[in-house]
């Protein structure tokens, strides 16, 4: 049988019995969380950097992809590289730059800790995102699918008529169906 020795028992202090407590981790994590989200509220990029950035990566976009389809991780690899880089605007196509001026409205939206870029067009009427500002850092989440660069009919002849015009004499009244005696074959009488 053991016996207690004093010698190798420290009592803990205050602070060790708080940082070791299930209470005492949640409250310190709560209060991280709480500094985390002060930082966030002050460090909010402003609308007209928000903007700029969004437009610069707007223009790297239209560059990049120039109605190429590319595949998700492509998509996601160029927005990582898009956060810390900037484009030379004038190599993008000046037509397809007016054209998505003019197709397509690039929206702002603050909120309590972070900003928000939505993109509205006819394809989106609800707006999708396509950036998130937080932190003093606007990360990009734009695709080319989301912006609507041409306009027209999706398929065929929207104007076509279904049903034709057809004239017709007026002493027309139509032709007479073919008719068959009729060969009953059961009872006659009734």
């Amino acid at each position: 049988m053991e016996q207690f020795n004093s010698n190798t028992y420290k009592k803990q202090t205050a602070v060790q019995e708080f940082t070791h407590s299930c209470l005492g981790k949640i409250i310190i994590l709560l209060a991280i969380g709480c500094i985390l989200l002060v930082v966030a509220a002050m460090t909010r990029p402003s609308d007209s950097m928000m903007r700029w950035q969004m437009e610069d990566n707007i223009h790297e976009c239209l560059q990049a992809s120039d109605s190429i389809t590319n595949d998700a991780i492509d998509d996601y690899v160029g927005n990582i590289g898009r956060v810390f880089t900037h484009t030379d605007s004038t190599l993008t196509n000046p037509e397809m730059w007016e054209t998505y001026k003019q197709l397509n409205k690039l929206e702002i939206y603050s909120h309590l800790f972070y900003k928000t870029a939505y993109i509205r067009n006819n394809i989106h009427p609800e707006g999708t995102r396509v950036g998130i500002g937080i932190f003093g850092i606007v990360i990009p989440t734009i695709k080319y699918a989301d912006l609507l660069m041409n306009t027209g009919a999706v398929r065929g002849d929207y104007g076509k008529r279904l049903i034709r015009d057809i004239t017709l004499p007026s002493n027309y009244t139509g032709e007479n169906p073919n008719v068959q005696p009729y060969h009953y074959q059961g009872d006659p009488d009734n």
